[in-house]
């Protein structure tokens, strides 16, 4: 597979992703400060889901920087990531609706949490098919732990306290934005 197809296909995808998250904000219906605090759960979701976003985009865009081979392995693997991905914007704004109802916070961490796997499964194919390149800090064994940890006792917190739920993902998405922080930019493949 031609690695700049696939990355050009992926990026387009994220790019519609965010659009549609974005695109499911709404003005407040009064011009006050209450008016928009009253859409803060709507506003919250589409800040913690785009930040996971931005910064999985950085690391797709790293890992990717280092592959000289994209196996069929891989490419099937970015499409169940990209699946997955394609799901965030929906689980988004449901939860941006009713982040204080348990459905729509555990469909929301279980989408993260499934898009994260997808992200490994793609992230483990390119390091087997391309031996000798470095793994990125947020792919190790704690990180992952941290991870997928996060997102399930997100979904417990969701049964009793939904919006605690919210908060969960808030600390995972600035977890991942300090791993962001921690990586060390791939100079281009070509």
């Amino acid at each position: 597979m031609n690695r700049g197809r696939l990355e050009a296909f992926t990026d387009a995808v994220i790019a519609i992703a965010a659009t549609i998250m974005v695109l499911e904000l709404r003005p407040p219906k009064s011009v006050s400060l209450r008016g928009l605090a009253a859409d803060w759960p709507i506003m919250v979701a589409y800040v913690f889901s785009f930040t996971m976003i931005y910064v999985v985009w950085y690391s797709h865009h790293n890992l990717f920087n280092k592959a000289k081979i994209i196996s069929t392995r891989t490419y099937l693997f970015n499409g169940l990531w990209l699946f997955s991905l394609t799901l965030v914007p929906a689980s988004t704004a449901w939860v941006g609706q009713h982040a204080d109802k348990t459905l729509p916070e555990v469909v929301y961490l279980g989408v993260l949490l499934l898009w994260s796997l997808a992200f490994q499964l793609m992230d483990e194919s390119v390091i087997k098919d391309n031996p000798g390149i470095s793994r990125d800090v947020s792919n190790n064994v704690a990180a992952r732990l941290w991870l997928y940890g996060g997102y399930v006792a997100g979904i417990l917190v969701a049964l009793v306290w939904p919006i605690g739920a919210l908060l969960i993902v808030g600390g995972i998405s600035l977890g991942l934005t300090g791993q962001l922080l921690r990586t060390k930019p791939t100079p281009v493949n070509k």
